[in-house]
């Protein structure tokens, strides 16, 4: 056991605070220092918490562009933090952008201890020189994806498939044959997309009211801090609604859940491992979707789609989604069992390609000790 190590840690977003929280789970038996950028829920295992990821609520570019002047203090602290502190690895989660000009930074003056990437920038989906500038600036990248090793390794950035997160969620299978009680809501979890997407979680509300579909019951999973505005936003609803920032209660209603609407990103591959039939909803601001609608290389929004190159779960985004194209999607993942049963088939054989067969953790546990191992 190595001992007095310092490792500094950052995410700036809940699906990094995820990874975040079970990795420092994990070296909390090493008695390592731990300081950073994280949430909540990783807290309890830092000494030193320099930031919350709730100060980190950018979403699309225009909004980054805003944010610029206040990241770049944050950077330039950080910075500072880790050369004054002399830490033994500097462990960057997802946030490709944010986190690139922090190992940048450090990199050109001379920090010499090894700083990695968990999670890769979508290289594949745009901006694909991206991956030789992380090569330049990064010691190491661990991937969640098999097929992103090859974007980076060919520029001799050493490169880790540890496998997607979601493969660890364990589902019981007594609980996925109980009674379908809820519909489940997931309104995303920055305050922009649930600002962005309310009226249209409203629209379906509203429809199932005038459809007088009384069977189920609404179920929204959130974050602490979102908690209250999501209770605002609902306390009027007529349709009894669940809100729930507890993963325990959470995990228990999944299998109750009949359905869902999914704000796309990490919470619609965690919907699809709970064998939950969804359709996916997204909306970027204006100005940010011209822009990279002439960049973006793909045609879907979800990684599932993308590697089936066709729509296996219904995707209503950007300028496709409005109240009529909302509520025709949802009628069909309501309504046709057909539809559903497929989404269901095709999703059990897609998610087999982004799974590693080990835990990603202890991927990632593995690859910090021997980093830091080497650092003495």
């Amino acid at each position: 056991m190595i001992e007095n190590k310092k490792i500094f840690i950052c995410c700036t977003e809940q699906s990094g605070e995820n990874i975040a929280y079970n990795i420092c789970k994990r070296l909390k038996k090493y008695n390592y220092q731990i300081d950073g950028v994280v949430g909540t829920l990783s807290e309890k295992y830092i000494t030193n918490k320099y930031f919350d990821i709730s100060i980190f609520k950018s979403l699309g570019l225009v909004e980054i562009i805003l944010s610029i002047p206040k990241f770049i203090k944050i950077i330039n602290f950080l910075f500072l933090k880790i050369i004054n502190n002399k830490y033994d690895i500097v462990v960057l989660i997802d946030s490709p952008d944010f986190n690139y000009h922090l190992a940048k930074k450090l990199k050109k003056n001379n920090f010499n201890n090894k700083v990695i990437q968990i999670v890769a920038p979508t290289v594949w989906a745009w901006r694909e020189g991206r991956a030789k500038k992380f090569a330049k600036y990064y010691d190491e990248i661990l991937t969640l994806f098999k097929f992103e090793k090859q974007y980076f390794e060919k520029y001799g950035l050493r490169t880790t498939f540890i496998g997607h997160p979601i493969t660890q969620i364990k589902l019981n299978i007594q609980n996925l044959n109980q009674e379908k009680k809820f519909i489940a809501f997931l309104f995303g979890s920055r305050e922009n997309e649930i600002n962005k997407l309310y009226p249209y979680f409203n629209n379906l509300h509203d429809y199932m009211i005038k459809k007088n579909i009384k069977k189920y019951d609404l179920f929204i999973p959130t974050l602490p801090h979102l908690k209250n505005k999501i209770f605002q936003l609902t306390r009027n609803w007529k349709i009894n609604t669940l809100i729930s920032d507890d993963m325990k209660v959470n995990e228990n209603i999944y299998s109750k859940v009949f359905v869902s609407v999914t704000c796309s990103g990490t919470a619609s591959l965690e919907i699809s491992k709970r064998k939950i039939p969804q359709i996916i909803i997204y909306k970027l601001n204006l100005i940010t979707f011209f822009l990279f609608s002439f960049l973006i290389k793909i045609r879907f929004a979800n990684i599932l789609n993308i590697l089936n190159k066709k729509m296996i779960i219904t995707e209503v985004v950007n300028n496709n989604l409005n109240k009529r194209n909302l509520l025709i999607a949802f009628e069909k993942l309501f309504f046709d069992k057909s539809y559903r049963e497929t989404q269901i088939a095709d999703v059990k054989k897609s998610l087999v390609e982004i799974d590693s067969n080990a835990n990603p953790y202890e991927i990632c546990e593995e690859r910090i000790i021997k980093i830091i191992s080497k650092a003495i």
